[in-house]
C-alpha cells in the first residue's frame, strides 16, 4: 500500500508539488495523468526515495522513506521496478543477458536460478523465443516487452510503466497493453502508469491521479474522472 499524505516538494527554490494526498490500497493499479510539466516525474522520483519533501510524507509498506534507515530505504527502493519509454536495452546483449542483468547487479550467481527467473519473466511477456536473439533483431513492440521482463524479473512489488505505448503503432500498442493486463491480472506486482494517452487508460488501473502544475486536481476511479467537470481535466481530453 502507498499513502502519501501532504506532499510539498521543491526543486531550486520551486515548488513543484503542492499537497498531494491519496491512498493507493494493495491490489489496486495507479494511472498518473497531467500534461508535460505537472511534476509528473518529480512525483515518481519522490516515490523513489530520490526527492525529499518540503513537508509531508511517502509511506509505502508501513515505512516512511523519508524517515526511515538506509537499509529499509534500500529494500524499498529494491521493491520498484522501472519500465522506460524507450526500452533502454543494451545492443551488444543477447535477450537473456539484457533480462538477467538486474539479477546479476543483485549479486545473484546461481546460473540455472537466474535462466529460471529469466524465462519466467519472458513467459509473461510471450517472448521464450527471443532467449538468443540481440536487440537490433527485435521490432519496437518486441523491445518494449523486453524491458518488461527485465523489470519483472527480480519480482518487484511495484511497477512503473513510463508511457508504455507512446510511439507505437496500433497493433503492437495493443499487444503491449495486452500483456500489462496480464501483469495486473496474476497481482505480480502493482501496476503504476504515466501516460498521455487517454484512450487506453481505462484498462491501466482502478486509481486515476491528476496532476495539474503540481496541484492534485483529481483522485479515483475512472468512472468518476469522466464526471469531472474540471476545466483542466475536461480541456485534456478535448485535447486527446
Amino acid at each position: 500500500m502507498i499513502s502519501v499524505k501532504n506532499l510539498h516538494i521543491s526543486l531550486a527554490g520551486k515548488e513543484i508539488l503542492k499537497g498531494i494526498n491519496f491512498v493507493l490500497p494493495f491490489g489496486e493499479n495507479l494511472v498518473i495523468l497531467g500534461k508535460s510539466g505537472s511534476g509528473k516525474t518529480v512525483f515518481i522520483k519522490s516515490l523513489l526515495g530520490m526527492n525529499p519533501p518540503d513537508t509531508g510524507s511517502i509511506i509505502i509498506d508501513g515505512i516512511n522513506i523519508y524517515n526511515c534507515g538506509a537499509e529499509e530505504l534500500f529494500a524499498i527502493k529494491k521493491s520498484f521496478g522501472m519500465v522506460f519509454q524507450h526500452a533502454a536495452l543494451l545492443d551488444s546483449f543477447t535477450v537473456y543477458q539484457n533480462v538477467a542483468l538486474p539479477l546479476y547487479e543483485r549479486g545473484m550467481k546461481e546460473e540455472y536460478l537466474i535462466m529460471e527467473k529469466v524465462m519466467s519473466a519472458l513467459s509473461l511477456v510471450g517472448l521464450e523465443h527471443t532467449l538468443d536473439m540481440y536487440p537490433a533483431e527485435l521490432s519496437g513492440g518486441m523491445k518494449k516487452r523486453i524491458g518488461v521482463a527485465r523489470a519483472l524479473v527480480y519480482d518487484p512489488d511495484y511497477l512503473i510503466f513510463d508511457e508504455p505505448v507512446s510511439g507505437l503503432d496500433p497493433i503492437t500498442s495493443e499487444e503491449t497493453l495486452f500483456y500489462i493486463g496480464e501483469i495486473m491480472k496474476s497481482n505480480r506486482a502493482t501496476v503504476i502508469t504515466i501516460t498521455h494517452d487517454v484512450q487506453t487508460i481505462e484498462q491501466l488501473g482502478q486509481k486515476f491521479l491528476f496532476l495539474s502544475e503540481g496541484e492534485q486536481i483529481y483522485y479515483g476511479s475512472y468512472q468518476n474522472l469522466l464526471k469531472s467537470d474540471n476545466e483542466v481535466i475536461l480541456q485534456y481530453f478535448r485535447q486527446d
